[in-house]
């Protein structure tokens, strides 16, 4: 893969998970949900 390429697919990947988190409201339940149980469990 061509770093071209490889940037190309990062940028639609980045692209797609910024409009999902924006417009699927479960979505952003979910990725918050576990961003907050992940920190809550290694909190020191």
């Amino acid at each position: 893969m061509s770093w071209k390429n490889y940037i190309i697919l990062c940028l639609a990947i980045n692209a797609i998970w910024v409009l999902g988190l924006l417009f699927i409201q479960p979505f952003s339940d979910l990725i918050e949900g576990l961003m907050l149980l992940f920190l809550s469990t290694n909190a020191r």
